[in-house]
């Protein structure tokens, strides 16, 4: 997966924002996304209208099978988004390979799943199955609750298209043609309103499918992008890549500037420092004029303007007053029960905190069975397990850079690093944190040259993971030193 071809800009966004995005990018690409769904779903419409079947039961077959005419949405969309231009005959060749392989859970345990769309490209793109398709979307969906209202909306938006288009129907046909009025449409419909209702279902599934699926592909993508630090590693790749430019220009430059001086001499010299220092702070001028260091924010605010003349609504009080004048008593009782609850709850939650805050009870969420910290395995995909290290990762890593590798070097140095804070110093850090909130988690549980020298390492292992910048030998090596200060000892 190229970034550098994405038709979206990566930027930090909430989920909300997540979703708008991918609204934007269905009512972009509307028309083939709405020609595939129904390419997929009107031959079947078609098959179960020719079966002995009701309109109703056809009605809800065609609804239930919905994650048959989704995924060649989504797949689509995965390829635009990066460049690519699917044709209907590249569509047609991987049909069976994008709905065929989870079709039957998709169609019986899943099918009633609140996060259908946000979680479906996990196995369509990514193609995981079993334990580790679990395992991705309990990474991928924790503190996140978008994808099940973008359902819930999605099915209101359906049954309000639906029912809108049942009544522009209806009141465009004359009322001489009008066969139905609105209670025996409801109450006791005839064959030809019930293949009506499924035609508009159907044409209002259509309508809203697009946005559903790529509203939840926008939520996948921003969730790895918070996860994976696309939008850092995409940054760190344009200043790389401005850096040599900037290299570049700069020779040419000198170059320029000396064959200028070596033609004018000896009536006058031609400095070339004052012009170095000018493209220097043109350069510098135009990396802080990116939006990566930083941005403009537009908020709204309530403004005080002047009293509002209240209304008379004396008769109001009046009428509310003599509606519930006979039931004073009763409403004093259910209110002095409401008030003993919620004494009664505040009272329970204070003895909770006291006996936890105590050391009676044991937290939650920090300790397994019998009271064993849950520690992680692997963090950012690199695993923290101390039988995976070796005996002395300083001394390796040094061999390492020593001979040229130091991706691996540093690689090796930051998972060492990570395993023993989280297994000799008892440091918390969630299964799916990424480097910045390793960094961010060792400010706050670390103290003094530890937390320095990590910091200092994380940096150098950022800009070489994603920005392919290499550190000077020196430094690498005194970073392989410093290391087996911090972390060689087993105290």
């Amino acid at each position: 997966m190229d970034l550098t071809r994405i038709a979206v800009k990566l930027r930090p966004r909430s989920a909300w924002e997540g979703i708008d995005l991918g609204f934007m990018l269905a009512r972009q690409w509307f028309v083939p996304l709405w020609l595939l769904w129904l390419v997929s779903a009107v031959p079947l419409m078609v098959i179960l209208t020719l079966l002995p079947l009701t309109p109703i039961v056809t009605g809800v077959l065609l609804w239930w099978f919905k994650p048959l005419y989704e995924p060649p949405l989504l797949y689509w969309l995965g390829h635009r988004l990066f460049d690519e231009r699917p044709s209907w005959q590249e569509m047609r060749k991987h049909w069976r390979h994008i709905v065929l392989p989870h079709l039957f859970a998709n169609l019986t345990w899943r099918r009633l799943s609140p996060s259908r769309s946000f979680v479906m490209p996990v196995a369509v793109l990514e193609k995981l199955k079993g334990k580790p398709r679990t395992q991705r979307i309990r990474v991928l969906g924790r503190n996140g609750q978008a994808g099940t209202w973008l359902t819930i909306i999605g099915i209101h938006f359906e049954v309000a298209l639906e029912f809108s288009f049942i009544f522009l129907l209806m009141i465009l046909i004359p009322q001489e043609l009008l066969w139905v009025d609105w209670q025996s449409y409801l109450l006791e419909p005839d064959a030809v309103s019930e293949w009506i209702h499924q035609i508009c279902a159907l044409f209002a599934m259509s309508l809203v499918a697009p946005f559903y699926v790529a509203g939840g592909f926008a939520l996948y993508l921003n969730r790895r992008s918070e996860l994976e630090a696309w939008d850092l590693e995409l940054g760190l790749k344009r200043m790389a890549q401005r850096y040599r430019q900037s290299r570049s220009g700069s020779g040419l430059t000198v170059v320029l500037l000396l064959c200028l001086s070596l033609s004018m001499m000896p009536v006058e010299f031609v400095w070339a420092g004052a012009s170095d220092r000018e493209l220097v702070r043109e350069t510098i001028d135009e990396v802080l004029a990116e939006e990566d260091f930083g941005r403009y924010e537009e908020r709204t605010s309530w403004k005080f303007i002047g009293e509002i003349e209240e209304e008379d609504n004396s008769g109001l009080v009046e009428w509310l007053r003599s509606l519930f004048e006979g039931f004073s008593s009763n409403i004093a009782a259910v209110s002095e029960l409401l008030l003993w609850l919620l004494a009664g709850c505040v009272l329970a939650y204070l003895v909770y905190w006291f006996l936890q805050n105590s050391g009676y009870l044991r937290p939650l969420g920090k300790a397994g069975e019998n009271g064993q910290r849950n520690l992680p395995t692997h963090i950012a995909g690199l695993d923290l397990r101390p039988e995976s290290l070796p005996e002395d990762p300083a001394t390796l890593a040094a061999q390492l850079i020593e001979s040229g590798e130091y991706r691996e070097a540093f690689s090796l140095l930051y998972r060492g690093a990570l395993s023993a804070l989280v297994h000799r110093h008892a440091m918390e850090i969630p299964d799916g944190a990424t480097e910045g909130e390793c960094s961010h988690l060792a400010d706050e549980q670390l103290s003094g040259q530890l937390n320095a020298f990590f910091s200092r390492l994380t940096l150098v292992w950022l800009m070489l993971a994603y920005g392919h910048h290499l550190p000077e030998k020196t430094q690498a090596l005194d970073l392989c030193q410093q290391w087996q200060a911090c972390f060689g000892s087993e105290s």
